[in-house]
C-alpha cells in the first residue's frame, strides 16, 4: 500500500509532531520485507523538521513532496492555489509523479477545514471523486474559536459550509477524542466512517539525571536546589491561562517556584504575554519564564527539574500534557478538561490532582464587570461567525456565578489580575480560595514520592493505550478500512454535503463552553 499524508507545513509545531509519531507508530508494526511508499505533501516550509526521521524508519520508505499549493493561503508571497480545482489538478499530478495510483493508495489529510487554504476542502472533495480513498484527520476546527479562519473559508458564498466536510463511501473521519467524534456525529457524518485516532504517545528519550537537570535550572535561572519546582511545558498563548500558572505561584507554600516553557510566537500574544510578566514582577510572584527558550533548558531537562508538572488550559485537543508528565516520572496537578481527559480515565488513567474549576469570589473582580464583559464579548463572538444575536444571555450568565463565586478561568485578563493582586494583598484572601478549593491546597504539595504508585500505574496505562506499537495497530487497522472502500473506477463517487453541518458551530459557541480569554 502506498500511504500519501497532506499537510500545510512541516514547520516544528502540533500537526507536524504528529505526523512523525505516526510514521514511527506504523513503522513499528509493519513488516520491513514488505515495506510501505509514503509521501508526504507540503507546502514548502519545513523549519524544524527532523531529517533522520526518514532514515531511522525500517519499513517505510519516506519522501517529501512540496507542493506550493498547500500553503497558507494568507501568507505574504504565498503560491497557495487559487480555487480547489487547481489545487486537485497539482496533487493529482504530485501523485501520479510519486507513481500513486488510486488503487494502491490511501491519503491521509490533516486538518483540511481548518481555514488555512480556502482551496483545500474542495480539492480534497475532487480527489474522491477521482477515486482515492481519504482519512480526513481534524485536529483543530476553525469553529472553535476561529472566526478569522471561518470566515476565510466560508467568505460570502451561500451554502459554502456544507463543502467545508465532504462526504462520500470512500471518506472517513478521524478525530483525537470523544468530545469531537460526537460534534461530527451529531453534524451527520456516518459512524462506519468516523473513527477516534488519539495521538500516539511516544516514552520520552534522553531523560538526564535529577541533580544534574536541578543543577542547570539553578545557573541559568536562579532557582535553589531545595524550592519546589513547578513546571508548566507549554508556550504562553492566550488559551493556555497563564494567568492561573501565576495564581497557583501566590497560592503555593513558601519555598515554590513555577516555571513557564516558551513565549509566544504571535505578535498577538506578546502584549499579553508581556503583561503576565509585568504583572509577576511587581507582585514579587515566584515565576520563572521561557525556561525552554533559546538560552534555556531542554524540554527533558526541564521535565527532569521538575517536582511536579502543572497544566492550566483552557482548551485542547489531545492534551499531551495530561500523559506526558506521567511518562517523565512526575505528578500532574491543575485544571482538568473533562471533554478530553474522559477518554484518559476509561484508559485507566488516574488524574486525581486535577479539577475543572478555581473558584474565586466573584466581588474580588467585580460582578459587574465580569457581566460586561462577558456579555459584550461573546455577542461580538457571535457576530464574527455571522450568527444572530440572542435575545437573552441572562441565563447564559448566571450558569457562569454559583454562590457568590466564579471560576478563575471564566475571567480575562484584567479581571484575573485582580484577582491575583487580592490574593498577594493578604494571607486571609489566599486562605479564602484555598479553603474554596480544597482539592489544590492538597495538590500543591503532591510530591515524586508520595505519588510514586499513581505514576507507575499511569505510566502502565500510557503503554497500554497510546504507545507506538497500540496506536500503530490502530492506524494499520485503520489505512486497511478506508482502503477497502476504494470505488471500482474514479467517477463512481460524488461527494455529497453535511446534512447539519451547522451542528458543529452550535457546539462550539454554546454559552456553557465560552471563555473570555478564548475570544
Amino acid at each position: 500500500m502506498n500511504l500519501a499524508v497532506i499537510h500545510y507545513h512541516l514547520n516544528r509545531g502540533g500537526v507536524t509532531r504528529v505526523i512523525e509519531n505516526q510514521l514511527r507508530a506504523l513503522d513499528s508494526v509493519l513488516d520491513p520485507g514488505d515495506p510501505w511508499r509514503v509521501s508526504i505533501f507540503y507546502g514548502g516550509r519545513r523549519k524544524g523538521w527532523i531529517k533522520k526521521v526518514a532514515r531511522e524508519l525500517r519499513s517505510i520508505h519516506l519522501t517529501l513532496v512540496e507542493v506550493p499549493g498547500l500553503e497558507y493561503d494568507t501568507l505574504e508571497g504565498s503560491r497557495a492555489a487559487a480555487d480547489a480545482e487547481e489545487l486537485a489538478k497539482d496533487l493529482r499530478l504530485a501523485l501520479g509523479r510519486q507513481g500513486f495510483a488510486a488503487a494502491a493508495t490511501v491519503v491521509h489529510v490533516h486538518n483540511h477545514a481548518l481555514g488555512k487554504n480556502r482551496a483545500l476542502p474542495g480539492a480534497v472533495a475532487r480527489l474522491a471523486e477521482a477515486g482515492f480513498p481519504l482519512l480526513l484527520q481534524v485536529h483543530d476546527f476553525a469553529e472553535d474559536f476561529r472566526p478569522a479562519n471561518y470566515r476565510h473559508l466560508v467568505g460570502d458564498e451561500s451554502g459554502s459550509t456544507q463543502r467545508l466536510y465532504p462526504q462520500a463511501d470512500d471518506i472517513h473521519y478521524a478525530v483525537l477524542n470523544s468530545r469531537d467524534h460526537g460534534i461530527l456525529r451529531s453534524a451527520g457524518v456516518e459512524p462506519q466512517r468516523l473513527n477516534l485516532l488519539p495521538n500516539p504517545v511516544p516514552p520520552l528519550a534522553h531523560m538526564p539525571q535529577r541533580k544534574d537537570a536541578r543543577r542547570r535550572l539553578q545557573q541559568c535561572f536562579d532557582v535553589a536546589t531545595s524550592d519546589r519546582f513547578m513546571f508548566y511545558p507549554i508556550r504562553c498563548i492566550r488559551r493556555k491561562n497563564v494567568g492561573e500558572a501565576l495564581l497557583y505561584a501566590a497560592l503555593a507554600p513558601a519555598g515554590t517556584v513555577v516555571g513557564l516553557a516558551l513565549a509566544p510566537l504571535n505578535s498577538t500574544e506578546i502584549p499579553i504575554y508581556s503583561a503576565w510578566k509585568d504583572c509577576a514582577r511587581r507582585l514579587q510572584l515566584p515565576c520563572r519564564f521561557e525556561l525552554g527558550g533559546h538560552d534555556g533548558l531542554s524540554f527533558e531537562e526541564n521535565m527532569a527539574a521538575a517536582d511536579t508538572i502543572i497544566t492550566t488550559s483552557l482548551a485542547e485537543g489531545f492534551g499531551m500534557v495530561f500523559l506526558e508528565s506521567w511518562l517523565a516520572g512526575r505528578p500532574l496537578l491543575g485544571r482538568d478538561l473533562p471533554e478530553i481527559t474522559a477518554d484518559f480515565r476509561r484508559a485507566g488513567i488516574e488524574l486525581d490532582w486535577l479539577a475543572p474549576s478555581l473558584q474565586v469570589p466573584l466581588d474580588w473582580p467585580g460582578a459587574d464587570r465580569f457581566r460586561q464583559a462577558f456579555l459584550a464579548t461573546y455577542r461580538r463572538v457571535l457576530e464574527s461567525y455571522g450568527r444572530p444575536q440572542p435575545t437573552d444571555l441572562a441565563g447564559a450568565f448566571e450558569s457562569k456565578t454559583t454562590g457568590g463565586m466564579v471560576d478563575f478561568g471564566d475571567l480575562d485578563e484584567p479581571l484575573q489580575q485582580a484577582v491575583i493582586e487580592r490574593v498577594c494583598s493578604s494571607a486571609r484572601n489566599r486562605d479564602a480560595v484555598l479553603e474554596a478549593n480544597p482539592w489544590l491546597a492538597a495538590a500543591l504539595t503532591i510530591n515524586v514520592e508520595s505519588a510514586a504508585e499513581v505514576i507507575e500505574r499511569n505510566a502502565r496505562a500510557i503503554g497500554d493505550g497510546y504507545s507506538l506499537k497500540t496506536s500503530g495497530q490502530a492506524l494499520l487497522a485503520l489505512y486497511e478500512k478506508v482502503q477497502r472502500t476504494h470505488p471500482q473506477a474514479a467517477g463512481q463517487i460524488e461527494c455529497q454535503t453535511l446534512p447539519n453541518v451547522a451542528a458543529i458551530l452550535d457546539s462550539f459557541l454554546d454559552p456553557r463552553r465560552f471563555r473570555l480569554i478564548r475570544s
